[in-house]
């Protein structure tokens, strides 16, 4: 028995074969751009998250020995932060040295007794570069403390900037943590 033409058939043809599939490269290319730029973005968003982080750590402990010091200093043109605090055993002396060499280090020191100029100095975070000119740290004539530094990230910088002041009585301008 013999099948009319117009009951039959045929399958897809070449053409429509054709068609989807540019029509299926063309919707995935566009997925596959989607998904290469959400995985661009959410590396973009977690380095920045991370360099927060991090700087957040660095200006919280410069603002708590800031805010018990009991003396401070600005030295080595706005690089270095000396503090004699009211905290107990080792943390009464604390030095926080920022430095943009090496691609920016955040280096810190503490003690209980006196640190001497050649102290170890040891790495804290990295990363941490100046504001452009602006110095890492300045102290007013009232005591406020002022730190200034951006993290680098591969988007954008993080930048922190904080004025802190001592809690505590200043005991003149003079402190044996620092010989």
């Amino acid at each position: 028995m013999t099948v009319p033409a117009d009951e039959r058939d045929d399958g897809l043809g070449l053409i429509e074969l054709i068609v989807a599939i540019v029509v299926s490269g063309i919707v995935l290319a566009g997925i596959a751009t989607i998904f290469v730029r959400s995985w661009q973005t959410q590396e973009q968003v977690i380095s920045v998250s991370e360099a927060t982080n991090r700087g957040q750590l660095v200006a919280s402990g410069i603002e708590r020995a800031v805010r018990n010091s009991l003396f401070s200093q600005v030295s080595d043109s706005g690089r270095v932060l000396r503090v004699s605090t009211s905290l107990p055993g080792g943390l009464k002396c604390q030095g926080f040295r920022l430095s943009s060499d090496s691609g920016g280090t955040a280096r810190f020191s503490a003690s209980a007794t006196a640190l001497g100029a050649d102290t170890a100095w040891a790495e804290w975070e990295t990363g941490v570069l100046p504001q452009g000119t602006t110095p890492f740290f300045s102290k007013s004539i009232d005591g406020v403390v002022t730190y200034t530094f951006q993290i680098e990230t591969e988007s954008a910088p993080v930048r922190f900037t904080g004025t802190v002041a001592s809690r505590s009585v200043q005991e003149g301008d003079n402190d044996s943590c620092w010989l």
